[in-house]
């Protein structure tokens, strides 16, 4: 029963961690829009690819580390620089004349992974929660639970962002043949602006950084 309780603890955790609407949620509705099922789909795995990335990072005592100054501040500028090209990509297909959302696209299945990797690998706000969030409930594991009850919990919690990846695919699959070509356009389009906004917002707080560390 014990075991039972900790895999659903961790599961809701995994979920939570991925239901907020941030960058990779507005990358796998843009692409699945597009691409249908697959596309948002693997969009979600390259997410998820970099989150089991950051667990080992984090089981192997690389906390320390990811949380220094120098590395918070290139996390913050990569983050920018990523999200502000993937939000004008987007506002360039937007505006295309060869505009076409077709199932299976091929370039669009081709880049999808790459895109949810990279967009996780370089977001602060995925870091702040691995480093920090599970950095703490990996300490409490460790004086709290079993070896196997902590890999359980750590397995759920990547299981539970995958069960709301796997949501957001489906949904979008099964809406998109009801949007017209005109709504696809602007959800596009405003998908590449709110991309560009994260951007912008990580692309604040790297020099926000700097000016402290240059005027402290």
């Amino acid at each position: 029963m014990e075991w039972m309780l900790i895999a659903i603890h961790h599961l809701v955790l995994g979920i939570s961690l991925a239901a907020p609407v941030g960058p990779i949620n507005i990358e796998m509705i843009k692409r699945g829009i597009s691409g249908g099922f697959w596309s948002a789909w693997l969009v979600g795995l390259g997410g998820m690819s970099a989150d089991v990335l950051f667990m080992l990072f984090i089981l192997i005592g690389l906390a320390p580390f990811i949380q220094k100054d120098v590395v918070t501040l290139f996390l913050y500028g990569a983050g920018c620089l990523m999200l502000v090209y993937i939000g004008i990509q987007s506002m360039r297909q937007a505006a295309s004349h060869a505009f076409l959302f077709e199932e299976g696209h091929p370039t669009t299945a081709q880049r999808s992974y790459a895109s949810g990797f990279f967009i996780a690998l370089t977001n602060p706000i995925n870091i702040v929660f691995w480093f920090g969030v599970y950095g703490s409930t990996l300490s409490h594991m460790v004086h709290s639970y079993t070896l196997l009850q902590a890999s359980i919990a750590s397995i759920c919690i990547i299981v539970g962002i995958m069960l709301w990846n796997m949501n957001i695919a489906f949904t979008v699959h099964f809406t998109r043949r009801f949007i017209h070509t005109q709504l696809l356009r602007v959800i596009t389009l405003s998908a590449g602006v709110i991309l560009i906004g994260y951007g912008v917002h990580f692309g604040i707080k790297f020099f926000s950084i700097i000016k402290w560390e240059v005027f402290s």
